[in-house]
């Protein structure tokens, strides 16, 4: 039986989402489709690609085989895409990336040079901030988040996971006892839905915090003061030396991060050719935001 192309499309974007819904959506088609799609291509390939789960849409072991063969594919039009010579025209203009400061400052801005060395004429703008950015009123090209717009017309694709583990300094790290006592540093109640919020609240660690801060900066600059334990995101926490994980990253908030870009953005070369940059990007920390370590 001869593969459907247009079938590997469907799986690849629904390994990247996680999810059938978000995959339809994407792919712009239904959800009926979709499964239709899936299952056309379990058959082609004679075995089951997804299991469906509570969760999500996971692969399986042979569909993790498949899609390790599908990147090198994926990967070998990429580079024969760019190689043509449309591909080669000048692209110039402002990019606006909302996104977190976090994100921005420890992830996405250290590897700027490498796009500014292939486009040196496009010139990106971050828009920072704990709560997310709203896109209807185009405040910004694109958005790097960790939650999907509720309404408008909008691409998303999940780019990543962020997980979090419970952090502190090494002396309170020492004093084991300091750490049932003295609790986990708290978000203002203006922050109360946002998810590190309630994850922190539902601790065993948890208790009424004594101290209350509206930044990630202020918590992990808290937690060196020895003022309280500090809910972070991996790739913050790990970064900073005179801190210890106490706790997690398994067990713990784990969330996806969403690019988010208008529907008619990826007609424009350097939207694209940002995208591309973050995509490629957090493909490439996708450890260190989960909480790998090197051994």
């Amino acid at each position: 039986m001869a593969m459907n192309w247009n079938n590997i499309r469907f799986f690849m974007a629904t390994a990247r989402a996680g999810s059938l819904t978000l995959a339809a959506r994407q792919m712009n088609t239904s959800l009926a489709t979709l499964s239709r799609r899936l299952a056309a291509l379990d058959e082609e390939c004679g075995v089951v690609l997804f299991a469906r789960t509570h969760a999500g849409y996971s692969l399986t072991r042979d569909g993790q085989a498949l899609w390790k063969r599908c990147l090198s594919i994926e990967d070998a039009f990429t580079a024969l895409e760019q190689s043509l010579p449309a591909a080669q025209a000048d692209t110039f203009g402002l990019v606006q990336v909302a996104t977190s400061a976090n994100l921005a400052n420890l992830v996405l801005l250290p590897a700027l040079a490498q796009l500014w060395a292939e486009h040196p004429r496009i010139d990106v703008e971050f828009c920072t901030g704990v709560q997310p950015m709203a896109l209807h009123g185009r405040e910004a090209d694109m958005a790097v988040r960790l939650s999907t717009p509720s309404t408008g017309n909008f691409k998303v694709r999940v780019v990543g996971r962020q997980a979090h583990a419970l952090y502190a300094s090494h002396a309170l790290v020492a004093d084991e006892a300091s750490h049932a006592e003295i609790g986990i540093v708290g978000w203002p109640t203006d922050f109360s839905d946002l998810p590190i919020v309630r994850a922190a609240a539902a601790h065993r660690h948890w208790r009424k915090p004594r101290l209350r801060l509206n930044t990630l900066q202020g918590h992990v600059a808290a937690a060196r003061a020895g003022l309280g334990l500090a809910y972070l995101p991996c790739f913050v926490g790990d970064l900073c030396p005179d801190l210890s994980r106490v706790d997690g990253p398994d067990g713990l908030l784990t969330q996806n991060i969403y690019l988010v870009l208008h529907n008619d953005a990826t007609q424009t070369r350097r939207v694209r050719v940002v995208a591309d940059f973050i995509i490629d990007t957090l493909r490439v920390t996708g450890p260190r935001l989960l909480g790998i370590r090197d051994e």
